[in-house]
């Protein structure tokens, strides 16, 4: 294992020893007196989330449910390690593509997924953390506004410019020297475009919250309000946005705002646990190989021919 990975393993567990070191908790007791019932609650929400972006990913990147269920369980487990489209979206396009579909196709189909997770996600956590509002949420509030209106502009940008030539966008292209990567640009956009309509939008985006709030019904067993409830899960969302692995230090501290150290603890051991579950599925991509092909496109502009393609 790489180093970089073997940091990134090791953060998650030294974050979570140093908060119960810090609170004078016993972890070893926390660990051997979780609730099963919670641990279960957990789980089940987790899954039934995954089972509605499975829905709405399969109408994306145009899969089954089940390859979209599988890409999204790897790549959240995959995010843990490596934050960002290079650790969840790069997986999931990972996936996606064995089937024979085009690298750059699957990739946009990702994009365009984290697109709706990463713009309803931050909604809900600005309309609803004044229910609650405290002087660490402005962390969170930062956070959040800055990736709605970046991904809003991004995506906005995509959609209006496909399939048009944008002068503008020809010549930065061609002072940064990545003439040859232009047409990959223009796939991609392309892409976009195909999966995004008002009637797609609107679908996307009630499924994603949808998801969201289920995955908060878990939060229900130790705090019995549903508004406070999904506050508390995209408020945990809002830190997942923070570039760091598995949001170390950043989900601590956001749960710590409504709930005791101890439960804190019980909460985040159970949710890494969760999404450590996609790891059973490692073996499905070939991330080596999927490494190859994006340095083709960096050397060459174009992607190695493929057998069927």
């Amino acid at each position: 294992m790489e180093r970089k990975y073997l940091a990134a393993v090791l953060i998650p567990p030294a974050v979570i020893v140093s908060y119960s070191l810090y609170f004078h908790i016993d972890l070893l007791s926390v660990i051997t007196s979780i609730d099963p019932l919670l641990l279960a609650v957990l789980l089940g929400s987790y899954f039934a989330q995954l089972i509605l972006l499975s829905v709405r990913d399969s109408r994306i990147a145009k899969v089954t449910m089940a390859k979209a269920f599988k890409a999204r369980l790897l790549g959240n487990a995959v995010g843990l390690i490596i934050p960002g489209w290079a650790g969840q979206d790069l997986t999931r396009a990972a996936v996606y593509s064995k089937g024979g579909e085009h690298i750059v196709d699957s990739f946009a189909s990702s994009l365009m997924e984290a697109f709706y997770d990463v713009t309803v996600g931050s909604a809900m956590f600005l309309l609803l953390v004044f229910l609650r509002a405290t002087p660490v949420d402005l962390i969170y509030i930062l956070i959040t506004l800055g990736n709605l209106v970046g991904w809003s502009l991004g995506a906005g940008y995509v959609v209006i410019t496909s399939g048009r030539v944008v002068k503008a966008e020809e010549k930065f292209v061609k002072m940064l020297k990545l003439q040859e990567y232009y047409h990959l640009l223009q796939r991609g956009k392309a892409r976009v475009r195909d999966v995004t309509g008002k009637k797609e939008f609107l679908f996307n985006s009630l499924l994603t919250a949808l998801g969201y709030v289920v995955q908060s019904v878990a939060f229900y067993y130790v705090v019995p309000s549903l508004p406070l409830d999904v506050l508390v899960n995209m408020t945990y969302f809002a830190a997942t946005l923070i570039p760091v692995p598995a949001s170390s230090g950043f989900a601590e501290l956001g749960l710590s705002i409504y709930f005791t150290p101890k439960l804190v603890l019980e909460l985040r051991i159970l949710e890494l646990l969760n999404y450590s579950l996609g790891f059973l599925f490692i073996k499905e991509v070939n991330l080596r190989e999927l490494k190859k092909q994006f340095d083709e496109i960096r050397v060459n502009g174009k992607l190695p021919e493929r057998p069927g393609t």
